[in-house]
């Protein structure tokens, strides 16, 4: 399983290959060996590819702070299957789970699609992915096209229910 997390700008892939004592991560195209020794008050030892730093940890929600060696740090953990299927709101209207831009309109107007058929492929921080339809019916409504930006909350897609 591939985790993505945005740490500052960038949107950086981790996958976890070991779960003994010590965790071997593939971050990037770089395999790392991280441990991670915790206690409640926030204070860690983190300890990556052999060398330590004196670290703290707080979270809030899915953001992880972190202060390495005097240098703060936030991340922030998504789940790629949340931006799949982009947030369902009302009975046939598909809301942009976050910001970002169309790259591609794989249905029009007027259109019959089928519970889980592709209806666009969206990028939100550096990560493609595609929009797909909560349920059978109509293609209703597009409220953007290939190129155009929209906000979080947005209706990308209107579906009328057979």
């Amino acid at each position: 399983m591939r985790y993505t997390f945005k740490l500052a700008d960038e949107m950086v892939e981790v996958a976890p290959r070991s779960l003994a004592n010590e965790l071997v991560l593939a971050i990037g195209d770089r395999d790392c060996k991280v441990i991670f020794d915790h206690d409640r008050s926030g204070a860690c030892q983190l300890t990556l590819d052999g060398r330590s730093y004196q670290s703290w940890v707080a979270r809030d929600g899915d953001d992880i702070f972190l202060k390495i060696e005097g240098r703060y740090f936030k991340v922030t953990a998504f789940d790629p299957r949340s931006l799949v299927g982009a947030a369902a709101a009302g009975e046939g209207s598909i809301r942009a789970p976050m910001p970002g831009v169309v790259v591609e309109l794989l249905v029009a107007e007027g259109d019959e699609v089928v519970a889980g058929a592709k209806l666009m492929t969206i990028e939100s921080m550096k990560l493609q992915s595609t929009v797909k339809a909560a349920r059978d019916g109509i293609v209703k409504r597009i409220s953007v096209a290939a190129g155009s930006e929209f906000n979080k909350d947005d209706v990308l897609v209107e579906i009328d229910g057979e």
